[in-house]
């Protein structure tokens, strides 16, 4: 009897155990804090890999800032033309290829863009000449060519034109004829690509250059002082002439320079940050788009001449 007694109190102390046990088990379960999850990192982009990054995030945030001189035919802010400039047109046809992309002008003289452009701030000058990676000395960043402009040339009175071109010869040797006793003057705060250093040279060391100090227009007051013979000889794009003929009965006529006769590729340049280099990424992606856009190219056409050529388009690989 003793033993049958003892056996069931084993039993009983062995079934309080188990239950013991199998409460503590289940505390801890209900206790143990959950296992954290980690948000995988994504990796490093390449710069080609960037861009679809960005299609597949939420629309339209990243802010795209236009530099916009208050310069026609570039932009043209007021009168019958307003807003057919060719950079307008050109920064009118990037809003269409990047819809994503929340546009903003900002109208300021060309020499404070460049300021601002060198000072890293987020903002894109749309119509500055290209220059590749390995030439440019200023640590800006430029998009793929965007389209041709017709080169610099000299633009005088009709009378002086004779005599331009009977001491200088056609086309003119620019030279020569900043050397003379011309008044010769330019909207010094615009750049002129490989003519910058002959030009820089007459500005500052010159008896005969006009400087005319302007943050507005500065192309068409020299345009202007010609038919008032207030100067002999300016430089700049035929397109110029052209818009001041629209709006001026005074006639003038443009010159080709010697040894500056090529097209010259236009681009959008950026400030050398990260901000610039997303920036001519995007631009990058859309270039055929651009040089192959019939507004464009009929807008450049009328303000440079029917035979001035688009850009190639780029060829898929």
């Amino acid at each position: 009897m003793k033993i049958l007694f003892s056996l069931i109190v084993v039993t009983l102390v062995l079934f309080g155990l188990n239950l013991y046990r199998l409460s503590a088990t289940d505390s801890d379960a209900t206790l143990q804090p959950p296992v954290a999850q980690t948000t995988p990192q994504l990796p490093a982009l390449q710069p080609e890999q960037q861009l679809p990054l960005l299609e597949q995030s939420s629309a339209r945030q990243f802010r795209l800032q236009w530099g916009m001189t208050p310069e026609a035919p570039f932009h043209i802010l007021e009168g019958p033309d307003q807003g057919q400039g060719f950079c307008d047109l050109l920064v009118q046809r990037l809003q269409v290829y990047l819809p994503d992309v929340r546009h903003h002008p900002l109208t300021e003289p060309q020499s404070r863009i460049r300021q601002r452009i060198d000072a890293k701030e987020q903002l894109c000058y749309p119509c500055a000449l290209y220059v590749p990676a390995s030439q440019d000395r200023k640590g800006r960043l430029f998009s793929k060519p965007t389209h041709y402009y017709r080169p610099h040339g000299i633009i005088t009175r009709p009378d002086l034109a004779k005599t331009i071109r009977q001491r200088f010869g056609v086309p003119v040797n620019l030279q020569k004829l900043l050397a003379s006793e011309l008044r010769f003057g330019f909207p010094a705060q615009r750049g002129y690509g490989k003519l910058q250093p002959l030009l820089d040279e007459h500005r500052l060391n010159s008896p005969n250059h006009v400087s005319v100090d302007t943050g507005k227009d500065a192309t068409m007051l020299h345009l202007q002082m010609l038919g008032q013979h207030r100067l002999d000889a300016t430089l700049d794009y035929i397109s110029s002439l052209q818009y001041y003929d629209r709006h001026s009965a005074e006639p003038l006529v443009f010159l080709p320079i010697a040894g500056y006769e090529d097209l010259l590729a236009g681009a959008v340049s950026c400030p050398d940050s990260n901000w610039g280099q997303l920036a001519v990424l995007r631009v990058n992606a859309i270039i055929n788009n651009i040089r192959q856009d019939k507004a464009l190219r009929q807008n450049l056409q009328f303000w440079f001449g029917d035979e001035l050529p688009p850009y190639p388009p780029e060829q898929s690989r």
